[in-house]
């Protein structure tokens, strides 16, 4: 072992040392018994202290070196509020009401120590997070590494896959050193000798053979189905030849610079197995759709993808997500290939990988886009994979117990697992307030007073350190809709899973779906029955506060938490309106509009593309001379503009107007090859750069007041829109059946009397 590793060893378990010392003495002071008036100064100062940590960070910008010691002080500070909490909890607040105040007491407190639990995780997951700059490569071509390009594919379109292909032949790296596959599970030997879909299958394997003879990529499938998209990448990988293996979904399209910035970790390190990258998205998910909050909100994947993963890389533990990643072929094979004892196979095979001693990591620089689910069921249906997949593992190969894995991967990994019990939390925090509301039962055995002095700085302490480590990215209130959207279903798939953890099966998740009207989805009915108990809770909360003032002083805060819970939960009705959605092809707004020439006949007009698909664009008319009118549906057009592929290079693309709006021209492309088609795709995604720029866009940080403010207006907003939509929707079922009732019969009826007297 190398000096480096050594010290760098050396550096981990005195790090580790010293937070273990420190939370016991954290503990201890805690649990010391001090005046009720000793606690609220203890309380308040401490919150003073993280709010000025917090406005100090944000004066640097959160810029190292001196965030780092601010983040650890800040974690501290927030773990004695929280243990101190804890303390005072079991001391004082649960029993002494009768044995069902007790059950449901145990159960709320139950549930709030898997939070605490869980965010204890998470800040020994912030402790050290890795920031990571791209590894030059060398000069010498010769001597960088060959790589394949793996495209595993099931029911996707060939249309998506062209995309992905052609922005996969974009990239920048030695053309005799890169190789694309397509590996397609959606025609293989099996499905083509099923009776019921073979000619469905074979017509899929020829368009796809046909579409890689096009491109000059090779095609592969197999025999049989087994093990999904694990097995599907097995299959080819003994026949693939690079060192190196990139695995892209086949609707993640690569931005050019995608080998230049992530080859180079694999010369630095020979012990390098993975590189990961975030994963970004074109489109917006059914949440952000549903709510109208994709253009002024950060994107909820972030969280994971920007902070946690790079939180895990500082402890060696960051891990493969099924996509835009580049892994080291060699070690892959040593250990059979990718995993498939779980449904998660990703984080299954860099577990395995992580145990062997061997390295990951995290570049956290978006490097492609993709596609999110586009309905709710399929969101959930995707999310409920992950979180059975997750506790797969944590049953057939738990972090705590598979040999090889450091102390420190072993807790990260529970901290990444861990998080997917939350739909049992979430259940019972929703319903633990109306128990008292309605019944009276005492679930939670506090006063206003006693609440602001241990639970307020508590939860507090939790917002102003989620606030410093990613209040760019994730604002206050909106994991919690994005949960409570998928418990009702997630709840009783995932109990399943614990009695049955070898039943769950992977499914690849729908992408690009379309929806010709507006639509409920099935869970609406749950949503509006935790929707009524809350509000009729609400109500007989303000019954209470008249009729037994007494209660008063417990009434205040859990009065506060129901209206939060109503907040939430009408916010997760809002989400169930699913609204129509024709467009196949989505679109991205570049950062600065794209110059271009547009050829009409003889005359050449300025224009620029202000929105851009790989089947057409809208742009605007710089020249003032010229009217947008002159222009015809389906009229023959040539637009030049400079090639972002080939320097020097002017590309030429025909198009027909489709449509125009408000001097607006919307525009559709006319391929007449292949190469055409290329640049219009670098365009789009290529860049880097640009999409970063777009990313950007979306992250602010707001105050913690905007933040409830705004779930406020979305809820309202969503619960208002859903409503609506049920009353019109009813309304016209009511007529309909009226007529019905009253014109068809009645027609029915006359045309009975008045035929029998006519045959007479």
């Amino acid at each position: 072992m190398s000096n480096r590793n050594v010290l760098k060893n050396l550096s981990t378990s005195m790090i580790t040392i010293t937070i273990a010392v420190a939370l016991i003495i954290v503990w201890l002071l805690a649990a010391s018994p001090v005046s009720t008036r000793a606690e609220a100064y203890i309380g308040g100062s401490m919150l003073a202290v993280m709010i000025s940590i917090l406005l100090i960070g944000r004066k640097l910008k959160f810029r190292e070196p001196w965030v780092t010691p601010l983040r650890i002080v800040s974690i501290f500070l927030a773990i004695f509020l929280t243990a101190r909490y804890l303390v005072w909890r079991v001391e004082f607040t649960i029993g002494g009401f009768g044995l069902i105040s007790l059950i449901a007491g145990l159960m709320l407190f139950a549930a709030e120590v898997y939070s605490v639990g869980f965010a204890f995780l998470g800040y020994f997951v912030n402790v050290y997070p890795r920031h990571r700059t791209p590894v030059p490569l060398p000069a010498d071509v010769s001597s960088l590494p060959s790589v394949d390009i793996v495209v595993p594919t099931y029911n996707e379109p060939a249309e998506l896959l062209e995309v992905t292909l052609l922005g996969a032949l974009n990239i920048t790296y030695p053309k005799d050193k890169m190789y694309l596959h397509l590996l397609d599970d959606g025609g293989t030997d099996d499905r083509c000798n099923k009776p019921l879909i073979a000619e469905q299958s074979l017509a899929r394997r020829h368009v796809l053979q046909e579409l890689c003879l096009k491109l000059g990529i090779a095609y592969h499938t197999r025999v049989h189905n087994d093990h999904a998209k694990a097995g599907n990448i097995n299959a080819a990988i003994n026949n693939l030849s690079g060192e190196l293996m990139v695995i892209l979904d086949a609707d993640h399209v690569p931005t050019r610079d995608f080998l230049t910035k992530t080859v180079g970790f694999f010369l630095q390190d020979k012990k390098c197995f993975l590189v990961q990258t975030p994963h970004s998205f074109i489109n917006a998910d059914p949440i952000e759709k549903n709510l109208g909050i994709f253009h002024d909100s950060p994107p909820e994947t972030e969280l994971f993808h920007n902070v946690i993963q790079t939180g895990l890389d500082g402890w060696n533990a960051s891990f493969f997500c099924g996509s835009a990643a580049v892994m080291r072929r060699s070690m892959l094979l040593e250990v059979g290939g990718i995993q498939g004892d779980t449904i998660t196979e990703d984080a299954e095979t860099a577990m395995i990988l992580h145990a062997k001693g061997y390295h990951s990591v995290f570049l956290n620089e978006s490097l492609s886009i993709g596609l999110q689910p586009e309905t709710v069921m399929s969101f959930i249906a995707q999310r409920v994979r992950w979180a059975q997949g997750a506790l797969q593992l944590l049953y057939f190969k738990n972090p705590l117990t598979l040999p090889g894995l450091k102390l420190t991967q072993r807790i990260a990994y529970l901290a990444s697992f861990s998080y997917w019990f939350f739909p049992f939390s979430r259940i019972v925090t929703i319903l633990a307030p109306s128990m008292f509301l309605f019944f009276g039962v005492m679930v939670y055995d506090a006063t206003t007073e006693q609440y602001v002095i241990y639970g307020a700085p508590y939860f507090l302490s939790s917002i102003i350190f989620s606030d410093f480590i990613y209040g760019k990215i994730r604002w206050p209130l909106i994991s919690d809709v994005y949960e409570m959207v998928q418990t009702p279903l997630a709840a009783p798939a995932l109990a399943a899973t614990l009695l049955r953890p070898r039943k769950p099966t992977f499914r690849v998740t729908p992408k690009g779906e379309q929806m010709d009207k507006d639509f409920l989805t099935p869970t609406v009915w749950v949503q509006y029955t935790l929707l009524l108990i809350v509000s009729v809770s609400l109500i007989t909360g303000g019954w209470r506060w008249f009729e037994h003032p007494g209660q008063r002083p417990q009434l205040i805060f859990t009065m506060l938490w129901e209206i939060i819970n109503f907040m939430i939960v009408a916010a997760a009705v809002g989400v169930t309106l699913e609204r129509k959605q024709r467009r196949e092809e989505f679109r991205i707004i570049p950062v600065k509009p794209i110059p271009a020439a547009m050829m009409t006949g003889t005359k050449k007009i300025m224009v620029e593309f202000i929105d851009l698909s790989a089947n057409g664009a809208r742009l605007i008319v710089m020249d003032k001379q010229f009217s947008t009118e002159q222009l015809v549906s389906t009229e023959p057009l040539t637009f030049l503009f400079k090639s972002s592929l080939h320097k020097n290079l002017l590309v030429s693309i025909p198009a027909t107007v489709l449509n125009i709006e408000s001097g607006r021209v919307g525009v559709q492309f006319q391929y007449r090859d292949m190469q055409q088609k290329a640049e219009i795709v670098d365009l789009i995604y290529g860049d880097s750069q640009h999409l970063e720029a777009r990313l950007e866009r979306r992250r602010k940080r707001i105050t913690f007041f905007a933040a409830y403010l705004y779930i406020a207006r979305k809820s309202a907003a969503g619960l208002g829109n859903n409503v609506s939509f049920i009353a019109v929707q009813s309304l016209r079922s009511l007529m309909k059946n009226t007529h019905k009732l009253f014109i068809v019969r009645t027609r029915h009826w006359w045309t009975l009397v008045f035929s029998g007297r006519s045959d007479r």
